[in-house]
Parts: structure tokens; sequence; C-alpha cells
């Protein structure tokens, strides 16, 4: 299945064209020379079009570990996480190709222009048509568990056969964990469709994530969080709980779609890949020349993570978007929800990133000083803000009908939310 070059687009534009290196088991990157002169910046902080390399025409070599798989950090975002590498290989097992006779340039000719933010590769391996089709969230739900937890003993029937196309197409390309499709929502009509190409006038693009029906609410503590980030004066993308066929499903409207229009988006961990601190954050930013109102809503952001027990606030669950003009801005926040085990060892909740040197007994101290050694005003009235905003996630919780026993672990768990 090698494929051996891609061209990297954004916008239309040839950015670029991405080659693998089987010898060395990376991949080279090379900016095209009229991208080049466009004045726009991708990738300011690790591969600039300004830099002394890219003007000579030589080529960015990927990074060996392993989020990144080989790609250089930029490209490296397009990639999936779990959920979409599972259905990767699940489609590798069904066109009966080697996952060894497969690289990471492949899987990118794989997602095709169905990355996540603007960049697209091609030529791309075709998956059918790429017209909206109508999305039964149940089916495409309940096939997804089978393909997760008994895919050898599917049959695949005419019907499966067009459930599995469906869900590749929608569910391959999104990062995180937990099951996902990119859907589109008409609010007036209720109707879901696919969200990966054009849509419609009157639909919006969204990511929906599938409840796993295992028992936790997942869903609904995520609309909770959710709840909570807003009143906390966080901003996030419009989200909602809808039920499909009796169960719960979280949905939030995508960040780096407007209409039709895609939006240019890195992680921290493609922008700084070394960051590892909430404090290298703050460093982005000002490299970046963001406004006030983002370092500030950044500082909320840790406050809100340390008080309501987000812990997974690893460097892809940050995110920077540039616009045409070549401006960055601090995206939404997102993946914002309760992911302390309150049945674990201390040492299993602590935070990825660090504060202070912390990744736990993170105080109220350590999040003042952040805040002044980065220039945030009113450092203690935004800490209050979101104390504020957490102690309410009784009232919301029972609003969004998390089951009880779990309102209450929660409140009298090691978090003492309220």
């Amino acid at each position: 299945m090698e494929t051996n070059v891609v061209k990297v687009k954004i916008w239309d534009l040839d950015l670029g064209y991405l080659s693998w290196q089987k010898s060395s088991g990376v991949a080279i990157f090379e900016y095209d020379p009229e991208f080049l002169e466009m004045g726009l910046d991708p990738a300011p902080l690790t591969m600039s079009v300004n830099s002394p390399r890219s003007r000579s025409k030589l080529p960015w070599t990927g990074m060996k570990e392993k989020i990144y798989q080989g790609l250089p950090p930029m490209i490296a975002d397009s990639l999936p996480d779990q959920w979409g590498n599972t259905l990767f290989g699940a489609w590798l097992a069904e066109q009966r190709i080697s996952v060894k006779n497969v690289t990471p340039v492949d899987h990118l000719a794989f997602i095709g222009s169905r990355a996540i933010g603007a960049l697209e590769f091609e030529p791309a391996i075709p998956l059918g048509d790429d017209t909206a089709f109508s999305v039964d969230v149940r089916k495409l739900y309940d096939f997804s568990r089978q393909v997760i937890n008994d895919r050898p003993s599917i049959t695949m029937s005419q019907e499966n056969s067009i459930l599995w196309q469906d869900l590749v197409k929608i569910s391959s390309s999104p990062g995180g964990k937990r099951p996902k499709a990119i859907v589109a929502l008409n609010h007036a009509t209720g109707e879901v469709i696919s969200g990966q190409g054009r849509i419609p006038e009157g639909f919006r693009h969204y990511i929906l994530k599938y409840d796993d029906g295992q028992g936790f609410p997942y869903a609904r503590l995520e609309y909770v969080w959710y709840r909570m980030a807003c009143a906390a004066g966080i901003q996030m993308m419009p989200s909602e709980l809808r039920t499909y066929g009796n169960v719960i499903h979280f949905l939030t409207e995508r960040f780096d779609r407007k209409e039709n229009n895609k939006i240019h988006t890195q992680t921290l961990a493609a922008m700084s890949p070394y960051s590892e601190a909430y404090e290298d954050i703050f460093v982005v930013l000002r490299r970046l020349r963001m406004p006030w109102e983002d370092h500030r809503q950044q500082f909320l952001r840790m406050v809100f993570n340390v008080l309501s027990g987000n812990v997974d606030d690893h460097s892809k669950n940050v995110s920077f978007c540039m616009d045409r003009q070549g401006v960055w801005r601090l995206s939404p926040a997102y993946d914002l929800t309760f992911s302390v085990d309150l049945t674990a060892t201390a040492y299993v909740n602590r935070h990825s990133m660090t504060i202070r040197g912390k990744t736990d007994g993170i105080s109220i101290t350590d999040l003042e000083k952040v805040g002044v050694e980065n220039d945030i005003q009113d450092v203690r009235s935004l800490i209050q803000q979101v104390t504020d905003a957490v102690s309410r996630f009784g009232e919301f919780a029972r609003e969004a009908e998390v089951p009880e026993g779990y309102v209450e672990a929660i409140l009298t768990g090691s978090l003492k939310l309220s």
C-alpha cells in the first residue's frame, strides 16, 4: 500500500510535499516554493516558512517520538488517536492489507480531506462518494460497538457493508480515545448527516461522542463539565446532549469549521513539541503575540482543570487556530470532563501537564503564582469565578440527570467539589 509521496494542501493551496523514508523510518516534508512567498506561516515555532531552512528549500524531517509517528509535528496533528486508529486497523483488515506494509504517509492518504483542521492530503485513497448522506446514529453506534468489541465475528451483510463504509467515512479522522463521529446537524429539522464533506445550508458541523454503553455516564458528565466551564467564563463551542434510540450522546460544535470553510488548527503538541507545563502554554501565547484575552482564557482553563478534576490535560487538548490572514488565536476549550478515577490510588490521578513542577497537590497559591508570573490581572477574582462555577456541580449534574450515585460519589470523593 506504500504511498511514497503525498501533496499537502491548505485552503486549495499547495502547502508542500511529504514523503516516507523507509531506511530512516521518518517522513520528509518540503514547502512548495510558491507557498513560501504567500506570507502564511502554518507552523511558526517548529518549521517556520521564514526560517533559513525553509528559505533555502531544505526539507524538514519528522520526529520519531510515538506521538508523531515519524512525521513533522505540524503534519502529525492530522493523524487520529485511539478510536480512529482502531477503525483504520479494521479497515486494513477488511481490505486484506498487512499493517507491516502501511506507513504514516499511507494513513494520511487514507484520511485525505477528512483531517481535523485545514490540511488535506493528495492523492487520497478513495472511500466512495463524498456527498453528505443521512446518518442513522443508533445503527452506527451499535455497529461501532461491534467493531470495537467483536470485530472478527461481524457478518458482512449488505446492510453492514453500508454501515461499515459510513462508519469509516465519518469516524476515522477525529482524535481522542472514545468513539465519535463527524456529523452535521440541522437544529430546525433534527436531521443528522455526515459532516466530512460540504454540508447543505441550515446544517452546522459537530463532533458526536458516542456513549460507550458501559454504564458510566460519560456523555452526561461531559455536558455537566461544559456547563460548569461556561459558568466560569471559559469559551467553548455550543454543546448539547441528544438521545438516539434511548442512548444519550454528547455533541459539540466544531471550532475548526465555519460553514464550509476550514480553519487551520495546531495542538500544543504540534506547536511546541517539548512543552510539558502549563507555563509553556503562556510562552506560546506570547511568542505568537496573542491578545490579553487569550492569556486570561488560558489561566481560567488551568484553574478549572485543577479545581474540577480534569487530569486528562495533555498537550493535544490545547489548540491554536490560524485564519487566512495568518493571525493566530487560542482555540475554544474542548475535552473538558471529569477524568479522575475515584477508586484509584493518588498517583493515577496526576495531571498530564505540570504547574510549578507539580502534577498533584497543586494549591491555590501555585495557581496564583502562575497567574502573577504571566501578568494575569485580577488573579484571585478569576480563581473565585472558577470556584463558584465548579461549586454548582450538583445543580448541573441533577439537571443533566446524572445518576445520583455518581453525583454523591464525586461530591464526597477526593475532589470535594462542593
